[in-house]
């Protein structure tokens, strides 16, 4: 995995909040991060998210959402998330229609990779959306068809990639849907709200 990384990177962490630039990278799959702070912390590569051009993705961030999914492809290897696929398809087969009540008011759902999949160590950031953007879409269309009112999208706060990958599809695909920040003192900034008009 060193090799995705680079001193000088500009990265963000995947369960965390905050950002840097790596300023070394160790043999154990990690790297020393300088944050705002100007101090450098240890963090495993596999939380870290590699941000191309800060500038431009700064500019965007609040406005139209960064293209995050361009970002996740490269470090996609499409063996293992159709293993990872095939496992939780098998794991929510029947679950996932059964969960939703029909007409329900609020029905929430917990994006969390530990609560999607018991094997996620190895994979990569990219990997591990990609498996929540498919929860996420199948959830939705779930919802839709069960007429549930509101669903709350748990995704915690991290650097942000899995919301604006969530918030970029509903404008994308569900024009009839709107979205918003789920309840604070409930969720933190870690949650979205979906309504269907």
């Amino acid at each position: 995995m060193n090799d995705q990384f680079k001193v000088g990177d500009f990265v963000r962490f995947l369960n965390d909040e905050g950002e840097g630039y790596i300023v070394s990278l160790s043999g154990n799959d990690s790297a020393s991060v300088e944050d705002s702070s100007g101090f450098a912390f240890e963090h495993p590569l596999k939380e870290l998210v590699k941000i191309a051009n800060s500038k431009h993705e700064f500019s965007q961030y609040n406005q139209v959402q960064p293209n995050t999914r361009e970002m996740l492809d490269r470090n996609i290897d499409s063996h293992a998330v159709k293993a990872a696929s095939k496992d939780f398809k098998n794991r929510y087969k029947e679950r996932a229609a059964n969960d939703f009540p029909h007409n329900a008011d609020l029905f929430e759902v917990d994006l969390h990779i530990h609560e999607l999949l018991d094997n996620y160590e190895r994979m990569t950031n990219g990997e591990i959306v990609t498996i929540q953007m498919e929860h996420f879409e199948r959830m939705l269309a779930i919802a839709e068809k069960k007429k549930v009112k509101k669903v709350i999208f748990i995704h915690g706060v991290g650097q942000g990639v899995l919301r604006a990958e969530i918030r970029s599809f509903i404008k994308s695909y569900y024009p009839q849907c709107e979205f918003l920040d789920g309840n604070y003192q409930k969720y933190g900034h870690g949650a979205t709200e979906v309504r269907f008009r």
